[in-house]
């Protein structure tokens, strides 16, 4: 409440949304999250286009120190991933906050699973890699004209096997 007063002290423009608005923005955010996750590991890059804003900004937990800027900067830096890799990211405690019609913010939890393709998979599937990650993405959304986007991804590996 008192972020509430600051902001109407500041004389910013408070939008008040309604309980609908607020949950159709939080699912088509969190959606974003799963689409991300499917994306990476169906290696269908260029398909993140649809879940990054046009200049998005993304941090991967890889080099959280390395700014990469625009979708197609995006696209060509996961699509580095090695084909032979399987990956399964898993997303979890996935929290978004609608801040206006046009703004949220939020986080998920990522765990990430991989495995060698070379190797022999069985009736159980692919025989996971002896190191594991778990961590956060930090995401910022915004609207576009195509529909919700993430305008801006931090990443940070959080626990390793």
């Amino acid at each position: 409440m008192n972020e509430l007063r600051e902001i109407a002290m500041s004389g910013k423009t408070i939008v008040e949304l309604s309980e609908t608005e607020r949950r159709n923005i939080e699912m088509a955010c969190a959606a974003l999250c799963v689409d991300y996750c499917e994306i990476v590991d169906s290696k269908d890059y260029g398909r993140l286009r649809e879940v990054f804003a046009g200049d998005a900004r993304y941090y991967s937990p890889a080099a959280p120190d390395q700014l990469i800027e625009g979708a197609d900067a995006i696209v060509a830096y996961v699509s580095r991933i090695p084909a032979t890799l399987v990956t399964q990211h898993l997303a979890c405690n996935i929290r978004v906050e609608a801040e206006s019609v046009e703004a949220a913010h939020g986080s998920c939890r990522i765990l990430l699973f991989t495995a060698d393709g070379n190797a022999h998979a069985t009736n159980d599937g692919h025989k996971a890699a002896e190191k594991q990650r778990i961590g956060v993405y930090r995401d910022r959304y915004v609207r576009a004209p195509s529909g919700w986007r993430i305008a801006e991804r931090r990443g940070q590996t959080l626990l390793y096997t």
